[in-house]
């Protein structure tokens, strides 16, 4: 438990977000700690993928944003600290 704490913290950390189609690249511009890139689900799907290093409020921030827009969550995963 103590080395998950130790992981996880208020400090910027490096996140990968999974949402499923095709975002327009114009809709990250208001970040420039993020980038976008597509891939496709086993499925053939499209996925974008927003990678950046950013903190706590600004990944709820980011989080609360794709919500408005009514984009699911594919993953949010912790790449670096």
């Amino acid at each position: 438990m103590n080395e998950i704490v130790r992981k996880l913290s208020m400090y910027p950390a490096t996140y990968q977000i999974k949402v499923p189609g095709q975002l327009d690249p114009e809709w990250i511009n208001w970040s420039d700690k993020l980038a976008l890139s597509t891939d496709c689900l086993d499925d053939g799907q499209p996925v974008t993928i927003l990678t950046g290093t950013i903190d706590q409020a600004a990944l709820h921030g980011l989080l609360r944003r794709l919500y408005a827009h009514g984009l699911p969550l594919i993953s949010v995963t912790l790449v670096d600290k």
